[in-house]
């Protein structure tokens, strides 16, 4: 995973905004283009649609805003809910993943159990270890 470091809010309808430099970058046309949607393990995945290739997901097309609507099913399957979790947005090849985003350690890592402090997110371990410092 290659990290962009961008994270998106799912609006009230379901509804993500693709940024324009992942757009670009995969030649998405707002408007014109369609794109396929699916899960993959812990991931919604969206590849520009080929009406030639097979189908394994739902195709939607993206609005003039760089929108596209996720199925209430993908967002159900992956505990998305709207107007409260965000979704981190990075390219892996022709595609583009849409991850749960959850805020991890910046020292390890770590998702599980991480407090904020100074607006930096640390896991207890790592609290741990600096405690031990002294």
């Amino acid at each position: 995973m290659k990290s962009t470091g961008i994270v998106r809010k799912v609006d009230q309808l379901g509804r993500i905004v693709i940024p324009k430099e992942l757009r670009r970058t995969l030649q998405i046309v707002e408007i014109e283009d369609s794109l396929e949607i699916f899960v993959e393990n812990d991931t919604i995945v969206l590849k520009k649609y080929d009406e030639n290739a097979d189908i394994y997901g739902v195709i939607r097309r993206v609005d003039q805003l760089g929108r596209i609507v996720l199925p209430i099913e993908l967002r159900r399957k992956l505990d998305i809910l709207v107007e409260k979790d965000s979704l981190e947005i990075y390219v892996e090849g022709n595609s583009v993943i849409l991850k749960k985003y959850e805020p991890a350690c910046i020292f390890c890592g770590n998702a599980r159990n991480v407090f904020i402090f100074k607006g930096k997110n640390i896991c207890p371990s790592c609290i741990k270890e600096i405690q031990e410092i002294r």
